[in-house]
């Protein structure tokens, strides 16, 4: 589809990250949703509560744990949900919230992620070189920091101490 250049200059395609909820804002959140989507009763708050923490302020990913964590119970017959299938949705929230993350990185980014997920902590200097051996073509030092940092705001990597 061809769109003119006076269109596409006017286009300002901005990123807006929404601030995670607090807890108890969440628990707000959730616990109303429980009200309308299980049987009264079937769920307790503390469950409710372990699922806020474990969705880290995040709505949806909240609202998918309980839905799944439900879904696990009624499978099983059980009238109750329990912290089995909390515990259960919760691993399988964070598989998913990785493995989508990880899908939206390009190859370099995927490699450098590889390299930590094997080696789990270094120097962010020893990372570059690690992974400079394994690229045929490797991005510049800037290019591999602001890789870095967006990996650090998207939780797949983790900053340790200050420097460049």
């Amino acid at each position: 589809m061809y769109v003119p250049m006076r269109i596409k200059s006017s286009l300002t395609l901005t990123e807006i990250e929404f601030p995670a909820y607090k807890q108890d804002e969440l628990f707000d959140i959730l616990k109303d949703r429980v009200e309308f989507s299980f049987r009264p009763g079937s769920l307790k708050d503390e469950l409710i509560r372990i699922a806020c923490v474990a969705a880290e302020g995040d709505a949806r990913a909240g609202l998918e744990i309980l839905g799944s964590a439900g879904k696990k119970a009624e499978d099983k017959g059980l009238k109750h949900v329990t912290i089995e299938e909390i515990k259960q949705a919760v691993k399988e929230a964070r598989k998913t919230k990785v493995s989508y993350i990880f899908s939206k990185l390009n190859m370099h980014q995927k490699i450098i992620y590889e390299i930590l997920e094997k080696k789990r902590k270094m120097p962010s200097g020893l990372l570059y070189k690690e992974y400079c051996k394994l690229v045929s073509k490797p991005v510049v030092d800037r290019a591999y920091r602001n890789y870095m940092k967006r990996m650090v705001e998207l939780g797949l990597a983790k900053t340790d101490g200050f420097g460049r």
